[in-house]
This record gives C-alpha cells, structure tokens and sequence, in this order.
C-alpha cells in the first residue's frame, strides 16, 4: 500500500538508521586513547617535517596518543590538490617528531591484487566499513580493514603488503 502515511514513516525509519551509523572516517576511532589538539600546540618541528614531505599541506585536525609505549601524533588535513591525508608521527629516543606513516582512506578495489586476493579469501562475506591504506616509512604498506558489528562493536585486521607479498597479520602493526 502506498499512502502518504506510509511513507512517511519509512523517511522516518530510514533517516534514524542512516543517522545512528558513524561516517566512514570515524569507524575505528573507538579503539583509541586519541586526545585532540589545537592547530597551534603542534610542534613547529613535526609540521616542518610534514611540508618536507608534502609541500603544501594544509592541517585540518591533530591528536596525540600513547599507544604500544609510544607517543604520537597524528595530523590530518589536505594535500596542495585537495586530497585528504594523514601523518602518523612518532615521538623518537631522540625527542624528534618523525613521520612513520603515512595514510589515507580508499575503497577495496583501489587495493593491490594480492590485498585483495587475500582479503576476498578471508573475509570473503564481511565488507569492511572502512578500509585505511597505510604507508610505512620502511617501504611496506599495512592495509587496515575495519568492521562494525551489529551491536556496534569495532574490531580490525591488517593485511600487510611487501613487495607484493600480502600477509594478515596476527597482531595489530607496531613500529
């Protein structure tokens, strides 16, 4: 039946479904100690080595975080073409912010063959709501796939890439 009455109520029940769901770059954010920071406590040093790297950025957001008995800082924002990016920085022995990744959203089929291969025979009926491509200063890049329960519940798995080379790994990457 198709009254005005109906759907109504189906705007309704979509519109509270669709809001109780996190954006794409929130999924995950759950799962850290992350505390936000203000453009002008960032160390002057860790942007200095970001636009050594990225001429151009433009800083949207930063938060700091210990994590695995490190100190780090993430700074977020966009790239001279508009492109969303964030930088991982490590507070190292030496008391120097160093970028130790470096990473973006993307979509499954924007990952290499063998992350897909992998990903397609492990997860092969659970779509990740987000999917992180992390690329470590060493060369490797560590694909993080995050998944949502229906109780709300986040839980991720990583896929690491070395020379086309895919991995899961057991244990969430440390640097």
């Amino acid at each position: 039946m198709n009254t005005p009455i109906s759907q109504s109520v189906l705007v309704a029940v979509f519109s509270i479904c669709c809001s109780a769901q996190a954006a794409p770059s929130d999924i995950g954010s759950d799962l850290y100690q992350k505390v936000a920071i203000s453009g002008d406590k960032v160390p002057v040093q860790a942007l200095e080595a970001v636009q050594k790297l990225q001429p151009g950025f433009v800083l949207q957001e930063a938060e700091q975080e210990s994590k695995h008995g490190n100190q780090y800082l993430d700074l977020e924002g966009l790239t001279a073409d508009g492109s969303e990016i964030e930088f991982d920085m490590l507070l190292n022995k030496q008391k120097i912010w160093e970028i130790v990744e470096i990473q973006r959203d993307l979509e499954l089929a924007d990952c290499p063959t063998p992350v897909r291969e992998l990903y397609n025979k492990t997860f092969e009926s659970q779509p990740a709501q987000r999917i992180i491509e992390s690329k470590q200063m060493t060369g490797a890049v560590i694909y993080e796939f995050y998944f949502v329960s229906q109780d709300g519940e986040t839980r991720k798995s990583e896929i690491k890439l070395e020379e086309d080379m895919a991995i899961l790994l057991e244990k969430e990457w440390q640097h």
